[in-house]
């Protein structure tokens, strides 16, 4: 969403070419941003008014946050976020009971959504716009905004707030009633709007068709609903028309990771697993290797940019983006760690006369499987890079095998730390024809 470069003590980036995530927490009264660079573009997810945005497998996320709006801007106990495809972002706060909206670009909130709200937990956005808000804990419905609405229509009835609303691409709306242990869906086209229960059954409990407080909830293009479990510590997931669930993350569940009260799950292009664990702190998400923590991974809360402090929900922008909310209302931008494992092909950029460019010996991976190929006249070299370690390891230089680590300082700017490596690379060079 930003077009202009986010300066931090750390770095400056430009954020709309690269890819973040966001993330809504809640003591601190903030919104968060966490910007990731992954390869030289972002895909998302087609035919969608939301985003998922489709990463490359090791793209990270820089541990530091920006402030984007504070508790001046949206008010104590904030909850609930969304942005479409537009970038348009929609908050809500449970006190004072309104929803902000700021359109792509602006730092300034260009409309409030208020009048009969009563501590809205969760807020969707349907295709043609329309916003759907809690209003479950003292007026038990939800409701629908239209634009330039100045009160809300009631769509569902609920006895209970929603901690999490969905609306797929059918126009069904489902909620997730933490309180009473169950999720419940309605069809916004029927006349009816009968609510059907869909998952647990309103008793606690850890079996497999039972859930423990179910917070955020995430419905994929094929209808299978996925649940944070949340007083279970697990994500559950339910196929379409299946009242027993599956756990893919936490839990007892083997191969998966372990998790600590989560709250908000969505899924990106890849249909990989993003999970708020927010009693742990973190973001985790899946991969084809596994799960792996991409914020908040010092494993400890705290105001200082670089934690999570009891963080519940999260949504993506077309650039991959992620905002975190704090639920004292403050919105937080979370600057991109630099991937230097990027490009793998020719991205424009010269350093000293050295450019990457399309090889055989290429290769985009996990871990340290990443090699890409650095070429200035004659001189050729192909390198390893690391999504673990911050180093460059050469593999060959002029097509013959070749070794040699050079390490890197991630604070540094990408142009810093490529003219020392080509430096690098030159001094090998000359080393190697002696």
């Amino acid at each position: 969403m930003f077009s202009e470069s986010i300066v931090t003590t750390e770095l400056s980036l430009v954020s709309n070419s690269n890819s973040s995530v966001y993330f809504i927490s809640l003591p601190t009264n903030d919104i968060q941003l966490t910007t990731a660079v992954i390869e030289e573009t972002t895909s998302n997810f087609t035919g969608l008014w939301y985003n998922r945005p489709m990463f490359s497998p090791c793209a990270s996320w820089y541990p530091n946050a920006i402030t984007f709006a504070n508790e001046s801007t949206l008010g104590s106990q904030t909850h609930g976020i969304f942005i479409d495809t537009y970038n348009t972002i929609y908050a809500s706060s449970w006190s004072p009971s309104v929803v902000k909206v700021w359109p792509n670009g602006s730092s300034t909130a260009t409309r409030t959504i208020q009048g009969g709200l009563s501590g809205p937990y969760s807020l969707f956005v349907a295709m043609n716009g329309d916003v759907y808000i809690d209003n479950g804990a003292s007026n038990g419905q939800v409701d629908k905004w239209i634009s330039n609405a100045t009160i809300g229509t009631r769509v569902m009835n609920i006895s209970a707030p929603c901690y999490g609303l969905f609306i797929d691409n059918r126009s069904t709306l489902y909620c997730s009633l933490s309180n009473l242990n169950k999720v419940l869906k309605v069809d916004l086209i029927s006349v009816s709007g009968i609510p059907v229960m869909i998952a647990g059954n309103g008793s606690s409990g850890l079996t497999s068709s039972l859930l423990d407080y179910p917070w955020g909830i995430y419905v994929d293009t094929d209808f299978t609903l996925y649940v944070a479990d949340c007083y279970n510590h697990r994500i559950q997931r339910f196929g379409f028309g299946e009242l027993n669930g599956t756990t893919v993350a936490g839990g007892m569940a083997s191969g998966t990771i372990s998790l600590n009260y989560p709250t908000s799950i969505v899924l990106d292009g890849n249909g990989y697993l993003f999970i708020m664990d927010t009693s742990n702190y973190r973001i985790v998400a899946s991969s084809s290797a596994g799960f792996r923590c991409v914020a908040g991974c010092s494993g400890s809360s705290g105001s200082t940019a670089d934690k999570l402090n009891n963080a519940c929900y999260m949504a993506f922008d077309t650039y991959g983006n992620i905002f975190y909310l704090l639920t004292t209302a403050r919105i937080v931008i979370r600057s991109g760690d630099q991937n230097w494992n990027i490009s793998g092909g020719s991205s424009g950029e010269v350093w000293n006369g050295w450019s990457h460019v399309k090889s055989k010996d290429n290769f985009w991976g996990c871990g340290n499987n990443f090699r890409m190929t650095l070429q200035k006249d004659d001189m050729i070299c192909t390198y390893r890079a690391s999504y673990y370690y911050r180093s460059f390891d050469i593999v060959k230089l002029n097509g013959k095998s070749a070794g040699g680590s050079f390490y890197y300082d991630r604070t540094k700017s990408k142009e810093e730390v490529y003219n020392a490596f080509v430096e690098f690379i030159e001094k090998q060079i000359a080393a190697q024809s002696e």
